[in-house]
């Protein structure tokens, strides 16, 4: 067993270097090829804390995609969190929410899970919920806060499928697939501005559109 007095700060350091550990191995061998003495062994400490804190190596994966998912809805900002509907606080926005998905833990546990989700749905589906699911409700609830009145062609969940989608593109393949150093046609901040611009005023929109 592990010791039960251990210091808060040193045991939350082990939790985070087992943590830290099984990403690495889940990327480089693939989960059902890591082991936990693999784990232990890369992150230091013993099997008896692995256990405790995990409960086995399965529900390691579980807390890592949870805090993941977690990770990303903070980075993005709660519903309840005033949203200004304009070119401006839609960039900002978009720049937070395309940083989050592509920050290099967020773009492992997305690896991971494309190569064993299929092996592992209960953690593949626990992920999609608390993650792209739970992100596009939390944008929808924002997008209605900002928007009362306005009429629109499409519910807020719609908006956000296609602001998503707009803002991200190919840049989240890109990096699955490591790509990230093959050219873009833009760097990182016009796109999402473009992305922006396209989404609030159209492809074809006039220049007193993009002015406003």
């Amino acid at each position: 067993m592990s010791d039960p007095t251990l210091h808060p700060c040193r045991a939350e350091k082990r939790r985070q270097a087992l943590l830290d550990a099984a990403t690495t191995l889940f990327l480089d061998k693939g989960f059902e090829r890591s082991s936990v003495a693999d784990i232990v062994a890369l992150a230091g400490g013993s099997r008896s804390t692995l256990y405790d804190l995990f409960g086995n190596k399965e529900g390691l994966l579980r807390v890592m995609v949870e805090e993941e998912a977690q990770a990303i809805r903070a980075a993005i900002g709660p519903a309840e969190l005033a949203l200004d509907f304009s070119e401006d606080g839609l960039v900002e926005l978009a720049g937070r929410v395309v940083r989050a998905i592509l920050a290099p833990r967020a773009v492992a546990v997305f690896r991971i899970l494309a190569t064993e989700g299929e092996r592992l749905p209960g953690i593949a589906a626990t992920f999609f919920e608390c993650g792209p699911r739970a992100i596009e409700r939390q944008l929808a609830e924002r997008f209605r806060r900002a928007l009362p009145q306005t009429q629109w062609n499409a519910g807020a969940e719609q908006l956000v499928q296609v602001f998503l989608g707009a803002i991200v593109g190919s840049l989240h393949p890109r990096h699955l697939l490591g790509l990230r150093q093959a050219p873009l046609v833009c760097g990182i901040d016009d796109h999402v501005r473009l992305a922006v611009r396209i989404f609030l005023y159209g492809a074809l929109a006039t220049d007193s559109a993009k002015a406003r």
